[in-house]
C-alpha cells in the first residue's frame, strides 16, 4: 500500500535539496539552471523549488541572463548574522513601517529618520527572528515582511488589520 508523503517529508526534502544548492552555488558566482540541476543531481523540479524557496529567504538571487537562461548565485543582502535576541525599539518601528508595503533600507532610512545603519541593524535582527524577506531588483534590495509573519499579526489583531485593508483596497 503507498503511502503518500507527509508535509513533514516534503519539507525535509526541500531543506535537503536547499543544501544541495547552496553547496553548489558557493563554489563559483553564476549557475545556469541546467547546469545546476546536472551538479546536484536534482530533477528540474526539485532544483526549482528549492531556488524559489532560496530566493523568498534573500540567500539565492537570480542575475541576468542570456536569452531565456536562467542564472542564479549566492545573495547578500548585507544583513549582519545577528542572534535573536528581544526585538528593539528600532526594529519594532521598521516592522511597523514595512507592514502592507516593502521598501529598500536607503528609503526607510529618510522615512524613519534613522541612519542607514540603524535599519540595517534593526533589518539584521529582525531577520534572526525570521520576519522578513528580501527581493533584489538590480543591485537594490527590497525588504518586506514574511507572508507568515503578516498572517500572524492579522490573527492577533484582526479588526485592526480589516480596517487597514479597507482603506487599502480604497487607495488602490
Amino acid at each position: 500500500m503507498f503511502n503518500p508523503p507527509t508535509l513533514e517529508d516534503l519539507q525535509e526534502t526541500r531543506r535537503a535539496n536547499e543544501k544541495l544548492v547552496l553547496r553548489a552555488l558557493e563554489s563559483k558566482p553564476e549557475w545556469v539552471e541546467t547546469e545546476l540541476a546536472k551538479t546536484t543531481g536534482l530533477a528540474l523540479s526539485h532544483l526549482r523549488a528549492a531556488l524559489a524557496s532560496l530566493l523568498d529567504q534573500g540567500r539565492v538571487r537570480r542575475l541576468p541572463g542570456t536569452g531565456t537562461r536562467a542564472v542564479y548565485g549566492l545573495a547578500d543582502p548585507g544583513l549582519a548574522d545577528v542572534p535573536a535576541t528581544p526585538l528593539t525599539a528600532d526594529a519594532l518601528k521598521v516592522r511597523d513601517y514595512l507592514e502592507g508595503r516593502a521598501d529598500s533600507a536607503l528609503y526607510m532610512s529618510e522615512q524613519l529618520r534613522m541612519t542607514r545603519e540603524d535599519v540595517m541593524a534593526a533589518l539584521s535582527l529582525l531577520n534572526a527572528h525570521g520576519q522578513i524577506t528580501c527581493t533584489f531588483v538590480g543591485s537594490l534590495v527590497i525588504f518586506r515582511l514574511k507572508e507568515t509573519q503578516a498572517l500572524g499579526q492579522e490573527q492577533t489583531a484582526p479588526e485592526k488589520e480589516k480596517a487597514g485593508r479597507k482603506k487599502q483596497v480604497a487607495l488602490a
